[in-house]
């Protein structure tokens, strides 16, 4: 059953990280995927997408900036967390910013079905 109404979006500046959400979501949701975080906070703010899959390390302006930026615009979506690195500073920062989940590189495919289901349905 297809959920095209609930839009997702995946903001990573590794392509294959991206082509990967798609491959697990694209079939049953509404999914944008973005390289960066000027990007997604724009989008984010324009669209208010239900669910926002948002990297740590990317270049320009990382995910920690982005969600800082989007809370202090008071802009309400659950917003999961990924990332490859093990600093728990990122972890307890993105948990202090009301994340809805942190799921770390590799993911499995059941972890972000887990959250997409739980979040939107």
């Amino acid at each position: 059953m297809a959920y095209l109404d609930k839009e997702i979006v995946v903001v990573d500046d590794d392509r294959g990280i991206l082509e990967s959400f798609d491959a697990m979501l694209g079939d049953d949701y509404s999914l944008v995927t973005l390289d960066n975080g000027f990007e997604a906070i724009e989008y984010v703010k324009s669209h208010k997408p239900r669910l926002v899959f948002l990297d740590i390390k990317m270049p320009g302006m990382n995910g920690i900036e982005v969600l800082k930026k989007l809370r202090q615009d008071k802009v309400e979506v659950a917003v999961v967390m990924v990332t490859a690195t093990t600093q728990s500073h990122y972890e307890s920062e993105a948990e202090n910013l009301g994340i809805t989940a942190y799921l770390r590189k590799p993911f499995e495919i059941d972890e972000v079905e887990d959250i997409t289901k739980r979040v939107l349905h």
